[in-house]
């Protein structure tokens, strides 16, 4: 059974990291479940105190590199929120969070608790847009999350993360459905690549969906194979009314849960 935590109780507003663990351990998501938790990186300046004090020095020197104050403040309490949830379901600290990187940039786990039960392992993805942030928890095996803020679209937007089929049928969309069926299409082929863990090294088209479909679906073709897109799952995730997101899996029985 998954373990629903009161946000209010768990005080993602009012962090106390680095000294303690927190007063309750979380439990590991079932093989069927993936469990969201989303947050706005908007925090007061106590906060952000207590989530720098839990970062790594590569991560601080990260947030060092922003050029606006804004953005250096979001990401630290993107990366102080990820290290405190994580640290609830290993045991640890949030500062004793081992995180490495891929090639790709996406963080994982570099170690995994012994107190883990036989045959699990903790794998996440984190997603940031704007203030909000998105973190998916699933136990075995990969997954990828994607948040976008919905925004005015322009002459600008690259359709090149369409394939021709997909262009074809954007095009002959009205003009009114046009910003929705993109951030809808974009989140789901975000959440995909970052479950491959690959990021973009392989273009967006790796992905097709049929945009007629909307909410929880499968791709129609993964790198043009019909077969290969049978084994995944993306699911639409649901999101403050400013944004949109996804979650995807190359697994075909898993549900989102979502952490409060």
């Amino acid at each position: 059974m998954s373990l629903v935590t009161d946000r209010s109780e768990a005080g993602i507003a009012q962090v106390e990291a680095g000294h303690c663990l927190s007063s309750s351990r979380l439990t590991l998501p079932s093989a069927q479940d993936v469990q969201v938790w989303q947050w706005d990186l908007d925090v007061h300046a106590h906060d952000f105190d207590r989530y720098w004090a839990t970062l790594s020095m590569q991560e601080r020197e990260r947030a060092d590199r922003f050029r606006f104050e804004r953005h250096r403040r979001r990401f630290v309490a993107g990366r102080g929120e990820l290290r405190r949830i994580l640290g609830r379901y290993l045991g640890l600290r949030p500062e004793e969070v081992a995180l490495g990187y891929g090639s790709d940039g996406k963080p994982f786990c570099t170690r995994q608790p012994a107190s883990l039960p036989d045959g699990s392992s903790i794998c996440f993805n984190l997603s940031h847009s704007g203030n909000v942030a998105a973190l998916a928890i699933a136990n075995g095996f990969e997954v990828g999350i994607d948040v976008e803020q919905v925004r005015p679209l322009d002459d600008s937007v690259p359709l090149e993360v369409f394939s021709a089929r997909e262009r074809a049928a954007f095009r002959a969309l009205r003009e009114s459905e046009r910003q929705a069926v993109f951030f809808e299409s974009w989140t789901r082929k975000e959440a995909c690549l970052k479950a491959l863990g690959t990021g973009f090294i392989l273009p967006p088209t790796h992905f097709e969906f049929d945009l007629a479909l909307h909410g929880d679906t499968t791709p129609h073709r993964v790198g043009g194979a019909a077969e290969e897109a049978a084994h995944w799952r993306v699911r639409s995730l649901p999101c403050c009314p400013a944004c949109v997101g996804a979650v995807a899996a190359r697994r075909a029985d898993w549900s989102i849960v979502n952490m409060h």
